[in-house]
């Protein structure tokens, strides 16, 4: 006789419409997050000779870095929190919002501004896209 675990596998990835609701909505939050935390850091002015400071890229490879473990380890807040970001930074650009350095004062409308000229939430955003993709795309294949 063979037994099947159909049930018990269903059972433990099946979701529930709370859960979801839930999963999304912490997607939007992390997306804010760290678009905001992505665009400040690379806007900060640190002394020194370089055009990009090795301090600012390595907190910008910190803060991708905990992105993609988010999107990994939850893989629907982490896909939602990259379609958030990428979508700040597409309606930034197609609304051709100006960036305006005031004395190095970066208020919150510079930082929605600045990361969509700077590289750095765009790859993040790519980064936590792709990683939760690849998670979701892992799970399907099980």
């Amino acid at each position: 006789m063979i037994e099947s675990n159909v049930s018990a596998e269903m059972s433990r990835t099946r979701r529930t419409v709370p859960r979801i609701i839930a999963s999304l909505g912490l997607g939007l939050v992390v997306g804010a997050l760290t678009y905001y935390v992505t665009a400040v850091v690379a806007a900060v002015q640190v002394s020194g000779n370089f055009t990009n400071n090795s301090l600012t890229l390595a907190i910008v490879a910190i803060v991708g870095a905990l992105a993609v473990a988010v999107g990994w380890r939850w893989p629907i807040v982490g896909l939602t929190a990259g379609i958030v970001i990428i979508a700040v930074v597409v309606w930034a650009v197609t609304g051709r919002m100006g960036w305006s350095p005031s004395n190095g004062a970066l208020n919150p409308y510079n930082a929605v501004a600045f990361g969509a000229l700077s590289v750095a939430p765009t790859l993040v955003g790519a980064m936590i896209v792709t990683a939760s993709a690849l998670r979701l795309r892992s799970r399907r294949t099980r």
